[in-house]
């Protein structure tokens, strides 16, 4: 997963004293419109998500738990860390939802054939079925 880019500060304009009528909240190095631009970007991110769960919490689903499913659709047996990396849910958060996928029978865990200490995560046939049934119900609320 790629990272942001280091945004270079100048270390003197750390101690610095603010120019006046200055915004005291701006951070050295980081724009207003760059500020700007992560604010609308969770903003947006944050309906989309009160969005899909609108949609699937009356079938039983969290939105992490969607992600899940489908990422295990595209990337089959993934390492729980591998998975923490392609979903962005802390690593309790993860566990307690793969644990939960896992007794609903959507998601299995099998041991690595190469190394033991290494358990690898599957999507089953069953969790294939619930993921295409929860796209065809996003389908139509999320065709705008």
């Amino acid at each position: 997963m790629a990272t942001a880019p280091d945004v270079p500060v100048d270390a003197a304009a750390l101690d610095a004293p603010a120019a006046p009528g200055a915004d005291a909240t701006a951070r050295p190095g980081v724009s207003a419109a760059v500020l700007d631009g992560v604010r609308q970007t969770l903003g947006e991110a944050r309906r989309l998500s009160a969005r899909l769960a609108s949609v699937l919490a009356p079938e039983g689903f969290l939105v992490d738990e969607l992600l899940i499913l489908e990422t295990l659709q595209r990337r089959p047996g993934l390492t729980m860390t591998e998975l923490h990396e392609e979903v962005l849910a802390d690593k309790a958060t993860l566990g307690r939802r793969i644990d939960g996928l896992s007794t609903r029978a959507l998601v299995f865990r099998e041991v690595d054939a190469t190394d033991r200490r290494v358990l690898r995560v599957y999507l089953s046939r069953r969790g294939a079925e619930e993921l295409s049934r929860l796209a065809a119900l996003l389908a139509e609320p999320f065709a705008d």
